[in-house]
């Protein structure tokens, strides 16, 4: 089955740049399908009413109702002067998937979609709280990329008669409330009509850059009167039916078995994942219909393995870094200020803030500012020993924060930030990133300056680069061996080289404090302070093996290399960072601000 756009989404020709200049324009459309839903209407009705931000028009399906539902909801639409009714004959059974978008849409064809900012997809089921689309819409304006949100849905326990958490995902808008912003929801070309629609559609909205969320917060958590999978004909039937959605969609079996290991004991325990398992597995047998997009389904699987690897909540933070340029070369102007967003994308350690962003995505960014207007802007990868550094050095610490990108350089880092509840995708090391960028500048024919190490050492990597990379241009090089009185005729020759790139291998603090006192003057585009990789590069220093980099290992590694010169740092550094960052991640995890807040 292949995916068709629904052609009804684009009657009108107004510009997705349009919808997304939000001007704090609040006007949302539900549309709820249902069916028979006497028993909950009057609850997720009056909860509706109730919102703090009311919706500009709410369009209810009855889609061949044979219980109270006609009855209650004639009576709720003299009460709610935007309630509008749309009834349609009762055609029999009714698939939970096909059925429920075949009646959605028969709701929207009763209105415009660019009269609207946001539109939400509605279950009856439901009671929410009063402030749950304002918070909502609060986020999307904070962050123009988040194409799609949700609250978390609880339900009543039937044994203990406990509320307790259905179990759903940070990286998907959960179905019984999908709230959209018009532009995400033309781009993804609507909803698939077929069971799993609720999944292709947020991979869909990642796969185009675009951010699908649900969000676990106090005032957005909503009571769902039906637990999942338990519509239709029972819970049995249900995760079936979620066995075949997973199936048709495109999902990795190896993923699929390990979600279902993994809800083994969610409600009900043992019989919801063998369920699950058995519905894929018998629509492979009979050789079911897949979902027909090539592309998706690489992406999805792709996604799904990255997940088993590093765990979901990485694996997402580093999709939405490398897709973070698609969604900004369709949307050059959202109409949003740009600090706000990149700090909406940033993670937060003692202090520094970092940009969650794969290597590739920090290539491209550095490539994106050598074909801007002449600016100069550094490039930060710091590791555990700068975070300590910044907190006894001012200077260092100001010259870091001004950086135009922050990687995280260690995993340490990586580990604190994850341990915090804040995800980045993957290390990003000083050296990698040059390697790439070397390689990058060979390709594209830029001019590249090398300022630091011995001369024989810097000589030496010269000399490889223009073996390695053909295309490179030498800008000029020196090493970093000079005096106070040499620092005019330096910067004076760097900006005469029209570099677009400068890499200064030369120790922490001297490298950061000295390039932000001169950055204006130095004029480079790009600017990275990558402190010993020019002898790992040149081949004076052999690097850790890849398994001693992603064991975080690395450090000791060039401590067995260079003891004398390094003891001494990382014993005290090292002890000082998982003593400070410990504090940090244990303070964040309880929900309480860092107890050292050094960046204003």
């Amino acid at each position: 089955m292949k995916h068709e756009p629904n052609r009804e989404l684009f009657r009108s020709p107004a510009d997705a740049h349009e919808l997304l200049n939000v001007s704090r324009s609040r006007r949302y459309l539900l549309v709820s399908p249902c069916r028979d839903e006497a028993q909950y209407l009057r609850r997720t009705l009056d909860s509706v009413a109730l919102q703090s931000v009311p919706p500009a028009l709410w369009v209810v399906v009855d889609d061949g109702s044979s219980d109270e539902t006609p009855a209650i909801l004639e009576e709720y639409s003299k009460r709610l002067p935007y309630l509008r009714v749309v009834r349609r004959d009762d055609r029999g059974g009714r698939k939970v998937g096909p059925g429920v978008i075949e009646a959605f849409y028969a709701g929207l064809e009763q209105v415009q979609l660019e009269d609207f900012d946001y539109v939400c997809k509605l279950d009856m089921d439901l009671d929410l709280p009063v402030r749950y689309f304002e918070v909502l819409m609060e986020r999307m304006e904070s962050n123009p990329r988040i194409g799609t949100t949700s609250g978390k849905p609880w339900f009543v326990h039937p044994r203990s008669g406990a509320l307790v958490p259905e179990v759903c995902g940070d990286e998907m808008s959960v179905g019984m409330t999908k709230f959209y912003r018009i532009a995400c929801f033309k781009e993804i070309g609507g909803f698939v009509r077929q069971v799993m629609w609720d999944g292709i559609d947020c991979h869909r909205a990642r796969m185009l850059g675009w951010i699908a969320e649900s969000v676990d917060l106090e005032p957005i958590r909503f009571v769902h009167l039906r637990p999942q999978g338990a519509s239709q004909q029972g819970i049995w039937t249900g995760r079936l039916r979620a066995g075949f959605g997973q199936y048709f969609m495109g999902t990795s079996p190896l993923y699929y078995l390990a979600v279902a290991t993994y809800r083994l004991t969610a409600h009900p325990a043992l019989i919801g994942s063998v369920a699950m398992l058995w519905g894929y597995i018998r629509s492979w047998l009979n050789g079911l219909p897949r979902y027909d997009d090539p592309e998706f389904r690489q992406f999805l699987r792709s996604y799904q393995h990255a997940c088993l690897r590093m765990g979901k909540r990485a694996a997402t933070a580093r999709v939405n870094a490398e897709r973070a340029h698609l969604w900004h070369e369709n949307h050059p102007t959202a109409g949003h200020d740009e600090t706000s967003v990149k700090d909406s994308e940033r993670a937060e350690l003692m202090g520094l803030k970092f940009d969650t962003v794969t290597i590739e995505a920090a290539v491209a960014r550095c490539l994106e500012l050598c074909q801007e207007p002449p600016s100069s802007n550094t490039v930060i990868t710091a590791n555990a020993s700068h975070l300590c550094m910044m907190r006894r050095d001012p200077e260092l610490a100001t010259a870091c924060r001004a950086g135009r990108l922050i990687l995280a350089d260690g995993m340490s880092v990586v580990w604190a930030l994850r341990a915090s509840g804040q995800p980045v995708p993957e290390r990003v090391a000083g050296v990698d990133l040059m390697a790439r960028l070397l390689a990058a500048a060979g390709e594209h024919r830029l001019r590249v300056y090398f300022l630091g190490a011995k001369r024989e050492v810097v000589s030496a990597l010269v000399e490889r680069c223009r073996a390695q990379h053909p295309g490179i241009e030498i800008a000029g090089f020196r090493d970093g061996y000079f005096s106070l009185a040499d620092h005019p005729r330096i910067i004076e020759e760097i900006r005469a080289s029209k570099a677009h790139m400068l890499f200064v291998g030369m120790p922490t603090p001297f490298k950061e404090t000295w390039v932000e006192r001169h950055r204006e003057r130095l004029q480079v585009p790009v600017i990275v302070g990558v402190g010993g990789s020019f002898d790992v590069l040149a081949g004076f220093i052999k690097r850790a093996p890849h398994w001693v980099q992603m064991a975080g290992m690395e450090w000791f590694w060039r401590l067995l290399m260079e003891p004398r010169k390094l003891w001494r740092r990382y014993l005290t550094l090292n002890s000082e960072f998982s003593w400070v960052a410990g504090l940090e991640v244990v303070a964040r995890r309880f929900g309480r601000p860092p107890a050292e807040q050094s960046q204003k």
